[in-house]
């Protein structure tokens, strides 16, 4: 017992230096780069908006908390994504996960973004009349880790890779997501507490042959190749830290709360019912905090449905789940999930 709470008061200590460090500020929101990272993947904690970072478990655990990879039995685990987002873009969304025992949970995966053909504009045909496209290319490949310490606690770890590029111009960055899990906390049978702090890494900067142009300085006889130096900004890091409540096998109830540095902060709530764990029904919604304590807001997704089922075949165990996020300004969103365990 003594071991647990000197865990959780360096949980705690961590999450008030993130909480000083990457304060939320709505003064500079769009002015984080790799904002990919932010879009949500997974089927059953994105049917509860992202409530649920304490018992989020398996592959579907990789987005939200990391800990939670390590929660899922068998040796093999994998997960696919498909969705429409916003403006005719689409992800996909792929992830493994491999189950070594004692030493813990590792998991590969990737998420892709397409954009479609698009016009290109030039100063001397303003309007693609060309007829030529190009299709930007955003991708994020990750490795995770996660274990169990003890019977109440799982850590995970993520290293991710980010990717963008338009034509002739380019963009890295890497990032790390850690996650913790405490399970009974208080002693409390089912009740539980998640922390992540996402998108902890490296400014993101294009470069490349598309950011030269040329040109004469003035009282020379010649023409020259000047470099336009892009802004070199940082990635939409995150903590969060959410409480969830399991009433046996029937109800789950999540809450967190996101604090974010280029965006204002959001409190997410949201449920799930567990039939026979075969049918799943899960909502959730989120609140846009403009004012910490002060004043709220609606989310452009503010409200999810979610329903799920899962069913055997021979020694597989299949999963599959659909995620409704109605928007008036952006469109609703319908989210197919795929997932299988061995």
């Amino acid at each position: 017992m003594k071991l647990h709470n000197k865990f959780m008061s360096l949980v705690l200590i961590i999450a008030l230096l993130v909480t000083v460090a990457y304060a939320g500020d709505v003064d500079r929101a769009g002015t984080s780069a790799g904002v990919q990272v932010q879009i949500p993947v997974g089927g059953r904690t994105l049917g509860m908006n992202g409530s649920d970072i304490a018992y989020t478990r398996g592959v579907d655990a990789i987005f939200y908390n990391p800990a939670g990879l390590s929660d899922f039995d068998g040796r093999f685990s994998g997960m696919f994504a498909s969705a429409k987002y916003i403006a005719d873009i689409n992800y996909n969304y792929f992830g493994v996960a491999f189950n070594t025992g004692q030493q813990g949970v590792i998991a590969v995966n990737i998420k892709t973004l397409s954009f479609g053909d698009i016009p290109i504009t030039t100063v001397q045909d303003m309007d693609g009349e060309s007829g030529a496209t190009y299709s930007p290319s955003f991708s994020t490949m990750g490795a995770t880790y996660s274990r169990k310490l003890t019977d109440r606690i799982n850590v995970g770890l993520t290293a991710k890779l980010i990717y963008e590029s338009v034509p002739r111009a380019n963009a890295t960055a890497l990032a790390f997501d850690f996650g913790l899990q405490y399970h009974n906390l208080v002693d409390i049978e089912g009740l539980s507490l998640g922390l992540a702090i996402r998108n902890i890494g490296t400014n993101m900067q294009y470069s490349g042959s598309g950011l030269l142009n040329r040109a004469r300085v003035v009282g020379e006889t010649y023409n020259d190749y000047f470099y336009h130096p892009t802004s070199s900004d940082q990635l939409p890091a995150s903590m969060e830290i959410g409480l969830s409540y399991q009433a046996g096998e029937l109800l789950l109830l999540g809450a967190t709360y996101q604090n974010s540095n280029t965006e204002a902060d959001y409190l997410r709530i949201g449920t799930e019912l567990n039939f026979a764990n075969i049918g799943f029904i899960r909502a959730g919604y989120a609140i846009q905090i403009l004012q910490a304590g002060a004043e709220m807001g609606n989310s452009v997704f503010g409200l999810t449905l979610g329903a799920g089922v899962k069913f055997q075949v021979a020694q597989s165990n299949i999963s599959v789940d659909y995620v409704f996020r109605p928007s008036q300004l952006l469109g609703s969103q319908n989210l197919i999930c795929l997932g299988i365990a061995l």
